[in-house]
């Protein structure tokens, strides 16, 4: 009986310590299997899966603030104001209000623009806040961002105008090698931190956004901004960081004698990088949960078999595994799985990790859903913003040219009708104060009309134009004979060539003794009139030569000549109104630049078309086009 028992307490004892060595073992395996499991799981999918999440916040936030200030640089409107230095009082109101609508409408700290020129430094509410210097040390951003020659620069200052700490979004404006001035807006950098805060992995979890030398731009700690990352991580790791550029993570780095996990993540098209440093003891909190019951659970199968040893260790496992499947699916970017409702309903750590995670999934569900819309919102309102200046650049183009062809106008006008008024004058007096004969007064006489007759043409140009131009003048229709319409213009002007050492020549076909249209004679004429005697007064040797022919279903008039010529840059505008080649009318020729335009206009009237080919210095041909019926 005593051996018996003996017996009973070494087996009792053997047992206990086969299950005690067996529970131990498991349950040693069991834990690092899962912490190997989940921490590389953690490394490889969840962690990029939360800083992809971070990113996509500070992405958002900083390029719209970003395009934002891009777009505000190559604004035309405060371009222009700034190359004028800024004297135009109607773009400045312009400039202003576009920046006080930027700051009204987009919540930004302050939008600004500060000129090289005048080194004005404009913003938001229609303020000259400052104007900078190269002796105050608060105004060395702006010198350094000249030099440096960098298109968009980020500054986390405190500005001492605006009494605030503002992280400013700096964009140069113009020419890199020599930049108008800098533009751009300040964004609070508490929104920043707060979206910090929104995805720390952990209490001791520190995020940064970096530059690309591995400054610090913006931490929730306000004493690291501005420094170096190399005070607070191992210098071979900021080196990774730096030159590293994709995303990654640098496993069991080693500062003040812990392991910590540090990943990084570049944003967008920006130079700036986000890191994010975890330690390794605060990177999956459950592992020591799960060490604990471990441990509980050693010393409660102590007097159990193995069959409950086996079942309670699949109790432990299983949920774990369903944990890493919804954990994998999180990382991969599934968030439309269907959470295991049996872990749901657990009421212990297991079950508190996967109401963590289902809550984790339809956070970034909401998160993902509302970054698309204010991406989206983003892209519209920067079409937006191109349609504006693509707007703003036509209207100013078309200002421009036409405060041009209204000073050409003024100044033809001004000189053709000037220079007749004088003749007219000049006679008259000398007819009146002067005892003169008869051959002398019918000279002055014959001048004194010769210059009303020319005046009165110009005054005729004009009126015809606005008749055009209003759609008072209506043609007559009619039928006529080109050939003898065509004769009947080259008897009118042969003497006048002729005159001015010119050869007129008229060209018919044979077959075209009864060419009749349906048009307006009158307007027809005035069409040839304005050809031949501009040939006439634009060549000084050579021909003119008038004629008409059919082609298929058209009758064809043309005018040619052996004068000055026009190049093609020329071409594009002779019809326009008030257009003349180089400023002839300072070459002794006279006119108001109408008489292209007219004939263009009233070609269109009668149905037609005209067209123009010509070489500099060699003449020119016009070609006007007419419907037989």
């Amino acid at each position: 009986m005593i051996r018996f028992n003996k017996i009973r307490v070494q087996l009792q004892l053997t047992m206990g310590l086969l299950i005690v060595f067996t529970i131990g073992a498991l349950g040693i395996f069991h834990f690092n299997t899962v912490k190997r499991s989940l921490l590389n799981d953690y490394r490889e999918k969840h962690f990029y899966t939360v800083l992809e999440a971070s990113k996509s916040s500070f992405q958002s936030i900083l390029q719209k603030a970003i395009e934002t200030s891009e777009l505000l640089a190559e604004d035309p409107t405060i371009v222009s104001w700034f190359k004028g230095k800024e004297k135009d009082d109607d773009l400045k109101q312009l400039a202003l209000q576009r920046l006080d609508y930027l700051y009204k409408n987009y919540k930004y700290s302050t939008v600004f623009a500060v000129s090289n020129l005048t080194n004005n430094y404009w913003k938001e509410g229609f303020e000259l806040m400052d104007v900078i210097s190269e002796e105050d040390s608060d105004d060395c951003w702006f010198f350094e961002g000249l030099e440096n020659k960098i298109k968009t620069t980020l500054n986390f200052d405190y500005n001492r105008e605006l009494n605030k700490t503002v992280l400013f979004v700096n964009v140069l404006m113009g020419d890199l090698e020599d930049p108008l001035g800098i533009a751009g807006v300040g964004v609070n950098p508490s929104v920043l931190i707060d979206e910090f805060n929104k995805h720390k992995i952990s209490e001791n979890t520190i995020l940064w956004l970096a530059d690309e030398k591995g400054k610090v731009l913006i931490s929730e700690r306000v004493d690291q901004i501005n420094k170096p990352l190399q005070d607070y991580l191992p210098e071979q790791v900021v080196h990774n960081i730096i030159e590293n550029g994709n995303a990654s993570v640098i496993s069991e780095a080693v500062i003040n004698n812990k392991k910590v996990e540090v990943a990084f993540m570049p944003i967008a098209t920006t130079r700036y990088k986000l890191v994010v440093m975890v330690p390794d003891e605060e990177l999956v909190p459950v592992l020591r949960l799960i060490e604990q019951q471990t441990l509980m659970f050693s010393v409660v199968f102590l007097l159990i078999t193995l069959v409950v040893v086996s079942i309670l260790s699949r109790t432990i496992t299983l949920p774990l595994l369903r944990l890493k499947v919804q954990s994998e699916s999180l990382a991969e970017g599934r968030l439309d799985y269907e959470p295991d409702p049996a872990l749901i309903k657990r009421v212990d750590e297991i079950g508190v990790l996967a109401k963590t995670f289902d809550g984790m999934r339809k956070q970034l569900s909401e998160d993902i859903i509302e970054m698309n819309k204010l991406n989206e919102r983003l892209v519209n309102e920067k079409n937006h913003l191109k349609e504006t200046n693509q707007q703003l650049n036509k209207a100013l183009a078309s200002a421009s040219e036409s405060e041009r062809l209204t000073q050409s106008f003024l100044a033809n006008i001004s000189h053709e009708i000037r220079t007749p008024m004088n003749s007219i004058m000049g006679f008259s007096e000398l007819i009146e104060v002067t005892e003169v004969g008869s051959n002398d007064y019918k000279q002055y006489a014959s001048l004194v009309v010769k210059s009303g007759q020319q005046l009165l043409s110009i005054l005729d140009s004009i009126i015809n134009l606005s008749k055009i131009e209003s759609g008072v003048l209506k043609p007559s229709w009619g039928r006529i004979n080109i050939s003898v319409l065509v004769k009947e213009t080259y008897e009118i002007y042969h003497v006048l060539a002729k005159n001015r050492g010119l050869k007129m020549v008229l060209s018919l076909e044979r077959n075209e003794k009864d060419l009749e249209i349906h048009t307006d004679a009158i307007l027809l004429q005035q069409v040839l009139n304005n050809l031949i005697q501009n040939a006439i007064k634009y060549t000084n040797e050579g021909f003119v030569k008038i004629g008409c022919y059919e082609k298929e279903d058209q009758l064809i008039i043309y005018v040619e000549d052996t004068g000055i010529g026009m190049s093609l840059k020329d071409m594009e505008y002779i019809f326009e109104p008030f257009r003349q080649i180089d400023n002839i009318h300072s070459k002794k020729t006279v006119g108001a630049g109408l008489g292209l335009a007219i004939v263009d206009k009233i070609a269109k009237i009668l149905g037609g078309t005209i067209e123009v080919s010509s070489q500099p210095k060699k003449g020119s041909r016009f070609t006007v086009k007419l419907p037989r019926s």
